[in-house]
């Protein structure tokens, strides 16, 4: 649902760039398709750079090597998958999603202290078992 989009290229971006300095040097504000054309380009750049990210921190979470690094993978995947929520809120200009949102973030947050605490808990295990070894030898 993104506005027009057929323009988009380097060079009406770069064309634009001139515009938007004078603007800012007179104190003028831009006009709105400038402005609309603007939300447009950081609105898409940050959706590509969000779904990239998502895609590497999929890699991560399979390839491991550790659960530490799992944990630490799913925890940005929550965070990033909150960005293109709020992506959505801006593009779809519905308010509602800003609930999906807090509800997403505070998944995100109890399954990393989860995650955490089960971390810890092996850790445990793996020390006590180990001392329990050097006792009995």
């Amino acid at each position: 649902m993104f506005l027009n989009m057929s323009n988009l290229n380097l060079a009406n971006l770069l064309a634009a760039a001139p515009q938007a300095a004078e603007a800012a040097a007179d104190g003028f504000q831009m006009s709105n398709s400038f402005a609309i054309y603007l939300l447009n380009l950081i609105l898409w750049g940050g959706t590509i750079s969000l779904v990239l990210g998502i895609i590497f921190c999929l890699l991560r979470i399979l390839k491991g090597p550790h659960m530490a690094d799992r944990v630490l993978a799913a925890d940005t995947l929550s965070m990033q998958v909150l960005g293109l929520v709020v992506i959505l809120t801006i593009v779809t200009r519905e308010s509602m999603y800003f609930d999906v949102v807090l509800g997403v973030a505070i998944i995100g947050f109890a399954s990393t202290v989860a995650f955490s605490q089960y971390i810890g808990a092996r850790a445990d295990e793996k020390m006590h078992a180990k001392d329990n070894k050097e006792t009995n030898s």
